[in-house]
């Protein structure tokens, strides 16, 4: 796939690819978020694969709904205009709406808005936050090419280019991939994602901004970064086998980190025993320690009976609870103490850790059944939702278009991030026509369908002017 393509093309392949996508198994919101590779490259590539049309936010990780051919409609929602469903009968008792209130209302002095695009033209794509009023954002030049780096203030509403991004010299096909903001200095690393080459390299520029400097390049194993960290004098990264390097910043060769082997990156200091968003055997296992690498201090963590995914920062984890076939969120202390399970969030597959310990939940809408069984969703329930577990706070991002769709994007930092982000002008239009049962995909030796079925296809439409943006770091400390 090339991934220098004109928008307008890319969203012409994806609509085709929409007509020919087989009916989805279990959630498309879980499902994209289980498909959350390693890069920014193979996150965008899993996606498309599965969604056949997503709505991509800048760059970020996108969320959507309702994108596959099927043998139905997408059942009924309520309005903002009554609290009963939008066609049929419907249970006795009032469905319920969900209970989350938007971010803005939540934390006013977090959430802002920011141009889509610099004074030239050029997307941004956020990063993550800086400070309160500090974003560190990406300039594309082309899809998903980043071309430089900016710092918009919120406050005085300007931004400041910070340095160009280069790609190295002779490299075709280079892509810079995860984005990282240290105490002194921002580092990123890069590769060649479309050809067969293990190899990787590392570049850093002083916060306060300056000329990249590339730092070093590694092959084989050592390419198969992860994550990466940036110290006052070395860069650090964890590899897909495990282990975490450094290199240092005035140049040199890579070692790795005593006592690193079976660890992954999550943010400097701190390591975890289970690789982030990994896919296959990994991602049903719980973590089971937290290592701060600076001062070698291992804690335990109190892993509870029935518990799946679970994932752990240096003082919060998120997981799931297997209950009966549902499956319920679960946040805890890493020493399993403040157990709590909070309403409305569903811990859906993917990565939950925010910057300062916040979690990151979707949001399904489903309120209620009608007679018929058919599910009825809020349509004005956000699409996911940023857990305080101090607090017990919830607040809801995104938004969620009356037929169920939507999208958001978080930040394409390395370490967890503080930003997400939405395009409040974008409505996402859902298409549907009458096709021939056997023109749909299916299992095989799945019966031959006869007949005719739904198919339907959403595309986007508006936006592009500003992005509502949420920076936790703006948000009042609760511990």
């Amino acid at each position: 796939m090339t991934y220098d393509r004109s928008e307008a093309e890319l969203a012409r392949t994806l609509t085709g690819a929409a007509d020919a996508a087989p009916p989805p198994v279990g959630d498309l919101l879980a499902e994209v978020h289980r498909r959350r590779g390693r890069r920014t490259r193979r996150r965008v590539q899993s996606a498309l694969a599965v969604a056949g049309v997503i709505a991509v936010i800048g760059g970020g990780t996108a969320v959507a709904r309702g994108f596959f051919s099927s043998g139905g409609g997408e059942g009924q929602t309520l309005s903002a205009a009554t609290a009963t469903a939008s066609a049929g009968p419907t249970d006795a008792a009032e469905p319920r709406r969900v209970a989350i209130r938007p971010a803005a209302e939540v934390w006013p002095a977090a959430v802002t808005r920011i141009p889509a695009k610099a004074a030239d033209g050029r997307r941004y794509r956020p990063v993550t936050g800086l400070s309160a009023t500090e974003l560190l954002l990406i300039a594309e030049s082309s899809f998903e090419k980043a071309g430089r780096l900016e710092v918009y203030d919120t406050a005085a509403r300007r931004s400041t280019v910070l340095t160009d991004i280069p790609a190295p010299e002779g490299v075709k096909g280079y892509y810079v991939q995860d984005v990282e903001a240290g105490s002194e200095y921002i580092a990123w690393w890069g590769e060649t994602p479309n050809n067969s080459d293990k190899w990787a390299d590392f570049w850093v520029v002083p916060r306060a901004g300056g000329t990249a400097k590339q730092v070093g390049q590694v092959t084989g194993d050592l390419s198969e970064v992860e994550r990466i960290g940036v110290t006052a004098d070395s860069v650090v990264w964890s590899v897909a086998g495990g282990g975490i390097h450094r290199m240092p910043l005035a140049g040199g060769s890579p070692e790795k980190i005593a006592g690193t082997d079976g660890l992954h990156l999550m943010s400097w200091p701190w390591a975890v025993d289970v690789a982030q968003g990994r896919e296959g055997e990994d991602e049903q296992k719980n973590q089971t320690k937290v290592v701060n690498l600076e001062t070698g201090q291992t804690t335990e963590v109190n892993v509870p009976a029935g518990v799946e995914e679970l994932r752990c920062g240096p003082v919060w984890c998120f997981g799931e609870e297997k209950n009966q076939g549902n499956n319920a969120s679960v946040v805890q202390r890493v020493d399993g103490s403040d157990r709590k399970g909070p309403p409305d969030l569903s811990a859906w597959g993917g990565e939950h850790h925010l910057a300062r310990g916040f979690g990151l939940f979707q949001v399904s809408g489903v309120v209620g059944r009608d007679a018929r069984g058919e599910e009825i969703e809020d349509a004005q329930a956000p699409l996911a939702a940023v857990y305080d577990p101090v607090t017990g706070t919830t607040a809801g991002i995104g938004r969620r278009d009356p037929s169920g769709v939507g999208g958001y994007g978080t930040g394409t930092s390395s370490s967890p991030t503080s930003v997400l982000y939405w395009d409040e002008g974008q409505r996402q239009v859902e298409k549907c026509r009458k096709v021939d049962a056997t023109s749909v995909p299916r299992p095989p030796g799945a019966p031959v369908p006869t007949g005719k079925v739904t198919s339907c296809t959403t595309t986007v439409e508006g936006g592009g002017k500003e992005y509502t943006v949420v920076n936790l770091l703006a948000v009042p400390p609760s511990e």
